[in-house]
């Protein structure tokens, strides 16, 4: 229970600084969001998707990872995220891969690889 409350004091501190650090952003982009629809059902739904699953249950999956594998191994997990960040964006939004993408890949399974033999 411990580390469950430990996991929702860093969410919501992560929240306050987002909030802290991004709110300006909404002063500095005011023309930007005066020109969006906000009457679309696309945007609606586009901001639902970005808030239920790319954040309400990213994080849930998350913390729930933290807490079932040691802190280690939990974080290896972390260096996957720009992989699938980019491995998605080729699949759907048809971006490039360029040969930096295979340079950083090599250098993360490198990185994962000297830490699971030094554990």
């Amino acid at each position: 229970m411990i580390r469950s409350t430990a996991s929702f004091k860093l969410l919501f501190l992560g929240t306050l600084v987002a909030i802290v650090c991004l709110t300006p952003v909404i002063f500095i982009q005011k023309r930007t969001l005066l020109n969006i629809s906000w009457g679309s059902v696309h945007i609606w739904l586009s901001l639902l998707y970005l808030g239920i699953v790319s954040t309400a249950i990213a994080f849930f999956l998350w913390n729930k990872g933290l807490v079932l594998f040691h802190s280690p191994t939990s974080g290896l997990f972390f260096l996957f995220q720009p992989i699938i960040g980019t491995l998605l964006g080729w699949l759907f939004l048809n971006e490039s891969i360029k040969i930096g993408f295979f340079i950083g890949l090599g250098l993360i399974l490198v990185s994962i690889v000297v830490s699971i033999r030094n554990e």
